[in-house]
């Protein structure tokens, strides 16, 4: 009897029914970035004829979690990603990764992976208010919502960084109140708050306070009066005036210029009280030379009005 070899005539059959075109399966699944309901998936595409990628989830009958289209299904060994979202936390998935096109599916590739736990992390801090404001501190108050924090957190909103952190509050359901300290005057603050623990922090609250001191141009110090020298020798002389203000800069309250050219020649703390002399030495002056200097008070509103006096240095024998 003649024997009748029928693999070649099978091959041929599968051709012409397309079977041969289905593509090649991927390689070199990797899983990472994980959540408690996200994955990051990455694999290699050596197919340049798929239409797309299933991700079936074998622990559930092979169900599909989602189909991913490349942007260039004509090109192959390069690597592409995934992410699987609306997973279940801390669950231990296995998942294959098929190419398919119209001619059929590639061999599966298969990974395994686990998601995280949910974080339990503090319920978000709300009703967040400010008042009491001073010119360097502001009083919040809020609503903790929260029973498991380690504490709360205050951020600059604009900078977000930490501005202080505050100790945790006892029970929930209930207001707690803390000052914000250390402030700059006359200065505007937003500021988020959250509640955090050692699994992260709530969801912010938001809320703007200024601190008060801020000054006007009624506020500019009074002008200095009776501007005397004496003690003059070739380089130095002595400067006494009359403070007529109280509300001038604690550590540089007054300046001296030099009037030729608005430079500062000299500046002086505030004394303990107002109507006094006060006094500086101006030493390194030029021999022989006529200066006018004029001597001012200064605050955060501005400087007041100046007080002028000249005299000539005395020529070096």
């Amino acid at each position: 009897m003649r024997r009748t070899t029928l693999i070649p005539l099978i091959l041929t059959s599968l051709t012409s029914l397309g079977m041969a075109d289905a593509p090649t399966a991927p390689i070199n699944a990797g899983a990472y970035g994980f959540t408690d309901t996200t994955a990051r998936i990455s694999f290699k595409d050596m197919s340049n004829n798929e239409t797309g990628f299933r991700f079936e989830h074998v622990q559930d009958g092979n169900a599909v979690l989602t189909t991913h289209i490349p942007a260039d299904t004509n090109i192959s060994n390069k690597y592409d990603y995934v992410t699987l979202t609306g997973l279940t936390p801390h669950t231990l998935y296995t998942i294959d990764i098929i190419a398919f096109n119209a001619d059929g599916d590639s061999t599966p590739l298969r990974k395994s992976f686990r998601t995280l736990a949910t974080p339990n992390t503090p319920a978000q801090p709300t009703n967040l208010g400010t008042y009491n404001e001073t010119p360097s501190t502001i009083r919040l108050s809020f609503l903790d919502n929260a029973n498991n924090e380690d504490g709360f957190k205050v951020y600059d909103h604009k900078t977000k960084t930490l501005l202080t952190t505050l100790p945790a509050h006892t029970g929930s359901g209930e207001y707690a109140y803390a000052d914000f300290t250390g402030l700059a005057t006359c200065s505007l603050y937003t500021i988020d708050l959250v509640a955090f623990n050692a699994d992260g922090e709530s969801a912010k609250s938001q809320k703007s306070g200024v601190t008060t001191g801020c000054m006007t141009a009624e506020d500019i110090p009074n002008a200095p009066s009776n501007v005397g020298v004496y003690n003059i020798t070739s380089d130095s002389v002595r400067v006494s005036f009359l403070d007529n203000a109280n509300n001038e800069d604690v550590t540089d309250g007054f300046i001296i210029y030099n009037n030729a050219d608005n430079s500062v020649m000299k500046t002086l703390p505030r004394d303990r009280y107002n109507l006094e002399y006060q006094y500086a030495n101006l030493t390194g002056l030029t021999p022989d030379t006529l200066y006018t200097i004029k001597v001012v008070a200064k605050n955060a509103a501005g400087e007041g009005a100046a007080a002028l006096k000249s005299f000539r240095t005395l020529p070096i024998e």
